[in-house]
């Protein structure tokens, strides 16, 4: 099979890469899933985004950060470098450097990916897996929301979350019934939105949140914080 060019943005650099099964371009904001089932790049400033063409179909989750984007289909996770077989169904993403720590919550089971390889890992983690972040997992025991250490180890607790969580580097993206709450660097920012249902990182300043027939970005830059719906993401 003749190889599609593959392009790569991220922070205002471009990289080229050949890739022989499918054309992801991801921008220097991040990357959705529409409600289609397909990747599509974010494009623009903060509150003027445009999503581009569908560049992968059939995905079932997808994260980026500033050094990588990940997408899980089906029975695979690709990357801007190939691709990697894996348990089927979606995928929480923790993105560190150029690893990225999974979780198959079909099997339940966890995994480091570097260089389109898969380790898996023999973490055992009761309750619903929510988010995952280094050696730190959110979880969710009888209706209460945790921070567990890879050895189920209680680290933190996250307060008031009753819907998608998404653990940042330095804080933490969680949703009320009526409410998107920001915390990080000892602060908290509050944003109206009611009926979350997912939380992912978008790319390395924004968190894409999912209400409905609608996504919002989430940019998470301290200072500079500010809830967008995106144009066209309802298709």
């Amino acid at each position: 099979m003749r190889p599609l060019l593959l392009i790569f943005c991220v922070a205002g650099t471009t990289a080229v890469y050949t890739y022989a099964q499918s054309a992801m371009e991801v921008p220097g904001i991040g990357a959705i899933v529409d409600s289609l089932g397909s990747l599509r790049p974010v494009q623009g400033v903060a509150g003027s985004f445009l999503l581009g063409p569908a560049s992968v179909m059939g995905v079932l989750s997808a994260a980026c950060s500033e050094q990588m984007c990940l997408v899980k289909t089906d029975s695979k996770i690709l990357s801007a470098t190939g691709e990697t077989d894996a348990p089927t169904g979606p995928a929480l993403f923790g993105m560190s450097g150029d690893e990225a720590l999974v979780f198959f919550p079909k099997v339940r089971t966890f995994a480091r990916w570097h260089n389109d390889v898969l380790d898996p890992l023999d973490w055992e983690i009761d309750g619903e897996i929510l988010s995952i972040r280094a050696t730190q997992i959110a979880v969710r025991k009888d209706s209460e929301v945790s921070v567990v250490s890879s050895d189920d180890a209680t680290i933190d607790s996250i307060t008031d979350a009753s819907g998608p969580v998404l653990l940042l580097p330095k804080g933490v993206v969680f949703a009320t019934s009526d409410e998107v709450v920001l915390r990080q660097d000892d602060a908290e920012v509050r944003f109206s939105l009611a009926g979350a249902e997912s939380i992912t990182a978008m790319g390395p300043r924004y968190a894409a949140i999912r209400a409905g027939d609608a996504i919002y970005a989430l940019r998470t830059d301290p200072g500079r914080e500010g809830l967008y719906r995106l144009p066209g993401s309802a298709p």
